[in-house]
């Protein structure tokens, strides 16, 4: 044994004594503008002279300077890449003994442009890529998206359906994961809805849907993630942005906003403030048919003539401790009023004649409000890549509402109306606290271990008020109002391991959450408490099969937990003959995902995948033909299975003309065990979208741009066909300081849900329609200096994904 150990040393002394022979040397370049100004955070590649392989890469300071260090003997060049501009390299130098310390002649980027037949073509994104493993939507390089807001952004989504109840289905599955700059929104349902009409796309930068994220990611979402990434300005200096939309479809709207960004060498200190005004509309028909002795026909026509106002905000400061360690904080809110006000009308036939007829009327006023706070920290430990970011978050939602449910019943025999009332003033609070912490360490620079743990703690207070109209005046209703308190504690931590091996990457990970929830009902006295650990594993791998052509494969498991709102056991009032009604014993879902993708080129994908959900959620409905009322709930069904094929075919027939298609099959099968429900088991569902960009001479863009979508089934609903086509016209001023737009989106106006429901007692029929047809024009001034860097990231957040709605 002592043989061996000397042996040992020996050779790590004699390897020792080589590399003190060898000579190391140290590079230093700075990058720079043709008009002088140094260009940071381009990407500067040391290469081998003799075959031009990649030695090291390094991105450039504020101050355009880069520098290599202990680099061995040899005859080496420099390369600097950065998108917009020309890629530049350095003649060959040489390390050795007598040259190790190099410094090199600055290196001068110029920006991207060619002419061609008298148009000028600058580097162009394209609405939709692949880039990661994620589908991105570049919201800012479409001008078809100028005057919208995110939900009418994430409606032209591949893969993304928006239901009846502006519900977001991804690859034909709910349960998408909404973060907003790589922070969870805490929101579902409606609110969710709403704070997406609140966020104009003006001020958003990008979209990522990630199908299949890794182990760092918190696993609810059964869908995968939807990350909505703001504008963010990008060297010292201030810079901003105004921005002014006005459009009008029915009713007209108005958003304005402001972004600014103040970076010096010590600390990074942005915000943004948006306000809009948002009148739209939405029109419900229902026919429902009801079996028995003497079938009936019931029809609800209904008009809810809407507003919408939001105030969004947001503030933050880096400071910047010294180069490796920056510590922050944010805030962030909105506070928004939302108003409803809803004509209906509802006649009742027997044997094909109307006998009665209903008359409602809707009020609704909601005052909704979220302030949340973040602390965080970020250190780079040593030279070799370890770092570490800590985040802890804070938020409160309060959501006030007033809603007033009034309807005359006359019938055919006697017109006098027969008058009703009841006034409902439901008062949510949810409070969340959550603390995370995330650790990288380079073992070396092929392979990279990631660790990290969170804990969430929830609480949610829904107070449900119902006041009956009796004799002239509202009385409390006892039996209809109800207290529900929910509080939920999860505690997660993962390990990732990512491997580089020649032309493979590997990325394998193991998720461990622990649950604990107790719903609470004040009013029945009664608890639903549960406890449960999950194991989430995520593996990926991707091969490089030459310049060309690349081949990946991942698989991840993710829980989708039932809204807080949908957990209380109480009824909302929908009209009179429409409710819904909370499952306080509905148990998670949890879904098996596979995909394999191929590339060709960096651009053309093709992807197929695989999904197995257990305790699927749906929406159910049972009717009492005596009353008439229908009943809707969400509950658990065994399992989904749902099949997909994605391609992403991007074409250039010209350097002026750029094509985005998305073409996304869903192939949905259900496996339901319980008799008594009759659902369809299999559908097929296709979703086709284009986008066309040409750029003009002098600063000139067009934008054309259409979506189809082919009948498929959601659960106990047929969904028909709907389509919409948009276009849109761009004209840059100033330098491109100063940008002009205007667009119409669904010029046909066939944009709408059309669906049906037939099982058990149930034959209905749906038609929603909304305020899609509009024309916008937008106007948006960037000031100061353009090169500012983004304000960091932060991927901090809790369960807020899930507050009612």
């Amino acid at each position: 044994m002592k043989k061996i150990l000397l042996i040992v040393i020996l050779a790590l002394a004699g390897t020792g004594t080589i590399y003190a022979q060898q000579a190391s040397g140290k590079i230093t370049i700075k990058t720079t503008e043709t008009n002088g100004q140094p260009v940071p955070f381009a990407n500067v590649l040391l290469r081998h002279a003799k075959d031009s392989s990649l030695v090291k890469g390094e991105l450039s300071g504020q101050d355009g300077n880069t520098s290599f260090e202990k680099i061995k003997e040899g005859k080496y060049f420099i390369q600097v890449t950065l998108m917009g501009y020309t890629n530049a390299s350095t003649s060959a130098f040489t390390i050795d003994a007598h040259h190790t310390l190099v410094q090199l002649p600055a290196l001068t980027l110029s920006p991207t442009s060619k002419t061609l037949e008298g148009v000028t073509v600058s580097a162009q994104k394209p609405f939709i890529e692949r880039k990661n493993g994620a589908t991105v939507l570049n919201v800012e390089s479409s001008l078809a998206a100028s005057g919208g807001t995110a939900l009418d952004v994430l409606k032209r989504a591949p893969g993304v359906q928006i239901d009846k109840d502006d519900n977001i289905i991804l690859q034909g599955n709910q349960g998408a994961t909404v973060m907003l700059d790589g922070k969870l929104t805490y929101l579902s349902g409606e609110q969710l809805a709403n704070l997406l009409r609140s966020l104009p796309s003006e001020n958003i930068s990008t979209i990522e849907i990630i199908t299949s994220p890794s182990a760092k990611y918190d696993a609810a979402g059964r869908s995968g993630i939807i990350n909505i990434k703001t504008k963010k300005t990008v060297i010292t200096g201030i810079n901003g942005s105004i921005n002014l939309g006005v459009g009008a479809g029915k009713y007209g709207f108005y958003n304005t906003g402001i972004n600014l960004n103040w970076r010096t060498e010590k600390f990074n200190l942005f915000g943004n403030y948006n306000n809009g005004n948002r009148g739209f509309f939405q029109t419900r028909y229902i026919r429902r048919n009801i079996d028995g002795d003497q079938p009936v026909e019931l029809i609800t026509e209904f008009f809810n003539r809407r507003r919408f106002k939001n105030n969004n905000y947001k503030a933050g400061l880096d400071y910047f401790l010294n180069s490796k360690h920056t510590v922050g904080v944010l805030v962030r809110g909105y506070n928004n009023f939302f108003q409803n006000d809803g004509i209906g009308r509802n006649p009742i036939s027997s044997n094909g004649k109307v006998d009665s007829t209903l008359y409602s009327n809707t009020r609704i006023r909601n005052n909704f409000s979220n302030v949340s706070f973040n602390l965080n920290y970020k250190g780079q430990l040593d030279t070799s890549g370890t770092e570490i970011t800590i985040d802890a978050d804070w938020a409160r939602f309060n959501d006030d509402n007033n809603m007033m449910l009034s309807d005359s019943m006359s019938y055919a025999v006697n017109p006098w109306l027969n008058h009703h009332a009841i006034r409902n003033m439901p008062s949510n609070i949810v409070t969340i606290k959550s603390v995370k912490a995330d650790f990288t360490h380079p073992f070396n620079k092929n392979t990279k271990l990631e660790t990290g743990f969170k804990i969430a703690a929830v609480k949610t207070d829904n107070n449900l008020r119902y006041d009956s109209l009796v004799n002239g005046k509202y009385e409390r209703a006892i039996t209809q109002s109800n207290q529900f308190i929910y509080t939920e504690k999860v505690y997660a931590a993962y390990v990732m391991l990512k491997k580089q091996i020649h032309h493979t990457d590997i990325q394998a990970g193991l998720r461990a959450e622990q649950t604990k929830s107790d719903g609470y009902s004040v009013t029945l006295q009664s608890h639903v408490k549960r406890s449960y650990l999950d194991f989430f594993p995520t593996l990926s791998v991707d091969q490089k099969l030459s310049e060309s052509h690349k081949i990946g494969v991942n698989y991840s498991k993710r829980i989708s937990r039932p809204n807080y709102g949908d957990l209380n056991p109480f009824v909302y009032y929908i009209d009179k003959y429409n409710y819904f009604k909370g499952n306080p014993y509905m148990l998670p879902e949890y879904t098996h995902k596979a995909e394999l993708t191929y590339t060709f080129k960096q651009k053309y994908v093709a992807a197929v995948s695989y999904g197995m959900t257990k305790n699927v959620v749906l929406e159910y409905m049972i009717q009492n033909d005596t009353t008439k009322v229908t009943t809707f709930y969400d509950r658990n069904f065994e399992r989904s299975y749902v099949y997909g094929i994605t391609l992403t075919i991007p074409i250039d027939p010209f350097k002026w003309w750029n094509i985005t298609n998305n073409i996304n099959a869903n192939h949905t099968a259900y496996d339901i065990k319980d008799t008594s429900v009759n659902l369809a088991t299999n559908t097929l569902g296709l979703n086709y979208q284009t986008t066309h960009t040409f750029t003009l001479p002098k600063d000139w863009k067009l934008e054309l741009n259409g979506y189809y979508e082919s009948p498929f089934v959601w659960g106990v609903y047929k969904i028909r066909s709907s389509f919409a086509i948009g276009a849109g016209v761009q004209k840059s001023f100033m330098n491109k300081k100063f940008v002009a737009k205007l667009n119409v989106s669904d010029i046909t106006n066939r944009e709408q849900f059309r669906g049906s429901a037939r099982f058990d007692n149930i034959d209905m029929y749906i038609n929603n329609r909304w305020q899609n047809r509009r024309v916008n024009f937008a106007l948006t001034w960037n000031f100061g200096n353009s090169n500012i860097k983004a304000a960091r990231d932060r991927d901090a957040g809790a369960e807020q994904q899930r507050v009612g709605g």
